[in-house]
C-alpha cells in the first residue's frame, strides 16, 4: 500500500496492488497454458512417432508372400521450397523432386573410381554395382514405410493467444529397410 501526502492529508492508493496482482496472474496463467499445450503436443508427437515406427517394424519383418505386396519406394527429394508463410521447415513447404541419376552421379559414382569399378563388377552379387546400374536405385534399398497422424485439440488459451486454429495435426513417416530377405 502506498501512502501519499497532499496538503497535509494522507491518501492511500490500494488499487495499484490489486491491478499488479491481476496482471501477474494473467502472465502466470498464460505461461501455464503454453506449458500444458507444449507438453500435450510433445507427448502426441512421441506417440505418433512410436506408432509409425511400430508399423514400419512390422512390415520390415513380413514375408512378401504373406501380405506385403511390394516394397515401398520413396520419392526422390532434392530440396524444399519455402511455402506461403515464408518460414522454412514448416508444414506448407513444398518438396522439390530429385532425380535418381543425381543420386547415382553424386553419391554412387564417388564410392569407387576408375579401376575400382572393374574390380567391384567381378564380385558376385555386389549390391553397389547393382545400385550403379539400376534405373531407379530406390527399389534396391527395399524400404518399407510406416505412417501415423493424430489431431490434437488446442486449449482455448493457446488458440486465442498463440495459434489461430482449433486443432493441430501431427504426422510422422518412418522408412526402414525390409529385413525379412536378410535372415
Amino acid at each position: 500500500m502506498i501512502s501519499l501526502t497532499q496538503n497535509g492529508k494522507n491518501r492511500t492508493r490500494s488499487g495499484q496492488a490489486i491491478v499488479e496482482f491481476i496482471v501477474g496472474m494473467v502472465a502466470v496463467l498464460t505461461l501455464l497454458a503454453a506449458l500444458f499445450q507444449v507438453a500435450s503436443l510433445a507427448k502426441t508427437h512421441t506417440d505418433v512417432m512410436i506408432e509409425a515406427r511400430r508399423q514400419a517394424a512390422e512390415l520390415a519383418l513380413t514375408d512378401l508372400s504373406s501380405g506385403l505386396d511390394t516394397l515401398s519406394n520413396p520419392n526422390w527429394l532434392r530440396d524444399w521450397e519455402v511455402g506461403p508463410d515464408e518460414r522454412p521447415h514448416s508444414a506448407d513447404d513444398l518438396p522439390v523432386a530429385g532425380d535418381p541419376t543425381d543420386f547415382r552421379g553424386l553419391i554412387v559414382e564417388r564410392a569407387a573410381e576408375g579401376e575400382a569399378w572393374q574390380i567391384m563388377h567381378e564380385i558376385p552379387g555386389n549390391r553397389l554395382v547393382q545400385l550403379r546400374s539400376a534405373i531407379d536405385p530406390g527399389n534396391l534399398f527395399g524400404l518399407v514405410r510406416g505412417h501415423n497422424a493424430q489431431t490434437v485439440p488446442l486449449l482455448p488459451a493457446a488458440r486465442n493467444l498463440f495459434y489461430d486454429a482449433e486443432t493441430v495435426q501431427i504426422q510422422s513417416e518412418v522408412w526402414i529397410p525390409w529385413l525379412k530377405g536378410l535372415y
